[in-house]
């Protein structure tokens, strides 16, 4: 039988919507702290008595000694889980077999499923150059690249020459020991490369852009 929003009380309803609306704002769980501070609850026994309430009424999930564990399981609800996609620090001759080791990841960031189903190997990077402002990718960009995922004619690549991290668009040629990487302003003086001077990260699947 699944879960039923209509049999929890007034008060199990109103931590459940708090922690439904701080997820669909910030894109992750909240603390017990924080949702005591939401619905007007300063005693955190309380809140973590109401917790285990809604845990045992089947309505969320938790893990154990984790801070942000709360999942939503009704299925009526309409917030989606997100998947939680690490954001990297570089990219590196140094690093490029361990991009996700702990020492590189920032932090992770909140991405809803459907942006990013089909894809592989998810991580997120700062846009490394400004050579694409023609497709409306910026500087202060944060670039969705996957690591696991075919890369076709056409596509938009991160890609690792020399040591630097360019942002190129990826063109096969008749020779297959070379490969084409442009982009809409000449910024390194070279489009063509040998496979073997050039490593292709990973493809642009998505960008998080932030308006100022």
């Amino acid at each position: 039988m699944s879960p039923d929003y209509n049999a929890l009380t007034s008060k199990q309803k109103k931590v459940y919507t708090a922690i439904e609306s701080f997820i669909k704002l910030k894109g992750i769980p909240p603390t017990v702290r924080e949702i005591g501070e939401m619905v007007g609850e300063k005693t955190p026994g309380a809140v973590q008595g109401i917790l285990n309430r809604l845990e045992q009424k089947g309505v969320i999930k938790r893990e154990l000694g984790m801070a942000r564990s709360i999942k939503l399981v009704l299925e009526d609800s309409n917030y989606v889980n997100p998947i939680y996609v690490p954001e990297i620090k570089k990219v590196s001759n140094r690093n490029l077999n361990d991009l996700l080791n702990i020492y590189n990841i920032k932090t992770y960031q909140p991405i809803s499923p459907d942006l990013v189903k089909s894809y592989e190997n998810l991580f997120i990077i700062d846009c490394p150059d400004d050579g694409f402002n023609k497709h409306f990718i910026q500087l202060k960009d944060m670039l969705i690249i996957s690591s696991g995922c075919k890369i076709n004619s056409g596509d938009i690549v991160l890609a690792l020459y020399d040591n630097y991290v360019l942002l190129r668009q990826y063109f096969e040629n008749e020779d297959k020991n070379v490969i084409t990487l442009k982009t809409d302003s000449s910024l390194l003086d070279k489009e063509i490369f040998n496979k073997d001077e050039v490593v292709i990260v990973g493809k642009l699947i998505g960008k998080l852009t932030k308006y100022e």
